[in-house]
């Protein structure tokens, strides 16, 4: 016991790092992203239900290998993924998923433009709020900024 009959106080809060997200944005990132891997699904169903084959889909009678067809949730995953276990970046990641997306989005405008335009409008919303996000990122304390009398 330290002298004086006071206990040391001992801070169970961790401090924030540089390129993490505010914790009200890391819920409307994964939010986001949830949503993305649901409405991609459901472009997915459309497709198929409809006979509209795209790309990453190919057509009924001869469909892309699996592994194809499922690269597409790999990024949003990944991000849902990243959210949760609180990972640095994420705003710059989600762009970059983002435009993964869009890529699926424009391979299909020639085959199927109404369900590349539904592609493409997932991944702009999925950008936006990436961008958004960056606003929300802890920044680094530059070594000679001057600190807050406490």
């Amino acid at each position: 016991m330290p002298a004086g009959g006071t206990e040391p106080v001992v801070y169970l809060t961790r401090t924030p790092r540089a390129g993490e997200l505010t914790p009200g944005w890391r819920i409307i990132t994964v939010l986001t992203w949830v949503g993305v891997v649901l409405a991609m699904a459901t472009v997915w169903n459309t497709s198929v239900q409809l006979g509209l084959s795209t790309w990453w889909l190919g057509p009924r009678g001869e469909p892309q290998p699996r592994l194809v067809q499922l690269s597409l949730f790999v990024g949003p995953v990944l991000m849902i993924l990243g959210t949760i276990n609180n990972a640095r970046w994420l705003g710059w990641c989600g762009l970059v998923v983002s435009g993964v997306l869009a890529g699926y989005g424009f391979g299909d405008l020639g085959r199927v433009t109404q369900i590349a335009v539904l592609e493409l409008i997932i991944a702009g919303v999925a950008m936006g709020v990436s961008i958004a996000s960056l606003t929300r990122t802890y920044r680094r304390i530059p070594a000679d900024a001057p600190v807050a009398a406490e």
